[in-house]
Parts: structure tokens; C-alpha cells; sequence
């Protein structure tokens, strides 16, 4: 099994979730907050691993997810793992298994699950099935009433997520680069898969 880094896994997930969109080794250690030179040993890595491929343009290289090798979704997985969740943030997880049930894949994203000292509210980004979505809607009353914040939910099928990547949607870019998710990372990265 490979271990990801910090770094390494922002480096997936930014690139995750620019579909269509040619990025340079500067640029992505850049949105990440790495130097060139980890930014050049993390992406090199990933490549050798064939996670990666990179396409020369002019004289810079490329670089995208390789979905033709089955490694990568595996890594991606990975990636949109979880490390260890701060107290309140494990709370509000441990709240949401009462939706696991109805939805597909769940990831928490917002000011709740930065250092912000007093969020008002979370933000959840749910995936599940149109037809599960009367009971969706029941479950989260009761997530809500055992909740001590608001719950700002939103709502998506694969399709919607899809197209919603492709449109590079701020929440939904949002939420799968810089999200907890709690659960359906082969969802998630099966869509991304798809939108790629």
C-alpha cells in the first residue's frame, strides 16, 4: 500500500478537480504551497508510479491523472482520505452515519473543518440516488435536531456532480480538494474518473 503526504495528496486532489485544464509543475506546487523543487520530486514520484502522466507542451511538462492504469484510482482513494479528525469535526462525522444509509458518498468542507474558532454552520456535500431523496431529507431532519450547528446540505447525483466538475463548480471543487470525506471515495472517484 502506498502512504501519501500532505502534499502529495493536495497535488491529487488539485488535479482531481481541474478537468480539462493543463497544469505545469510550477503551477501545482504553487496551489499546493510547495517549493519547484518538492513540487518536481512529488510529481516525478507519482509519474514513475504511473499515477501520473505528463505531457510535454512547449518546454514544460503537463501534468494528469492516468486513469488508464488501475493504480490511480486506488491512489485517488487515498488521496480523499481522512488523516486523524479534530475533536469536533470527529463529532459531526460520527453525527452524519445516519445518512450513510441514503447517500452514496459524503464529505465535509467549509469553515467548520478549518480553525475558525465558532463556525455557524457545516457544510456537507451528500451524492446519492434521485430516488433516495424523500428519505434523504428525513434522515437529515434527525441528523439536524442532534446537531448543534445548521447544516448547509448540498445535494447532488453522480450525473449532477459530473457535469458540475466539468463546469468547475466552486463547491464542487471545493469540496472534493480541500473536503473530509467520510465516505464513497470509489464514488467520488469514479465521477472524477468519468469527468476526466
Amino acid at each position: 500500500m502506498m502512504i501519501l503526504t500532505l502534499n502529495e495528496k493536495c497535488m491529487l486532489r488539485l488535479l482531481a478537480t481541474t478537468i480539462g485544464k493543463n497544469m505545469s509543475m510550477n503551477e501545482i506546487g504553487k496551489e499546493c504551497g510547495v517549493t519547484s523543487g518538492g513540487a518536481y520530486k512529488i510529481l516525478t514520484k507519482l509519474e514513475k508510479e504511473g499515477v501520473l502522466k505528463a505531457t510535454p507542451i512547449a518546454n514544460i511538462k503537463s501534468y494528469k491523472l492516468d486513469f488508464k492504469n488501475e493504480k490511480t484510482a486506488r491512489v485517488l482513494e487515498l488521496a480523499l482520505m481522512p488523516e486523524a479528525l479534530e475533536r469536533r469535526v470527529k463529532l459531526r462525522a460520527e453525527d452524519m452515519i445516519q445518512l450513510k444509509a441514503v447517500t452514496k458518498a459524503c464529505v465535509l468542507f467549509g469553515s467548520y473543518i478549518t480553525t475558525k474558532k465558532e463556525p455557524r454552520d457545516l457544510d456537507v456535500f451528500f451524492v446519492l440516488e434521485r430516488k433516495n431523496f424523500e428519505a434523504y431529507k428525513q434522515a437529515l431532519s434527525k441528523v439536524q435536531d442532534i446537531t448543534p450547528v445548521k447544516i448547509q446540505d448540498v445535494v447532488q447525483t453522480t450525473d449532477d456532480v459530473l457535469q458540475n466538475l466539468k463546469k468547475s463548480d466552486p463547491i464542487v471543487v471545493a469540496a472534493l480538494r480541500e473536503g473530509i470525506a467520510l465516505w464513497g471515495f470509489d464514488v467520488l472517484v469514479q465521477v472524477i474518473k468519468n469527468a476526466s
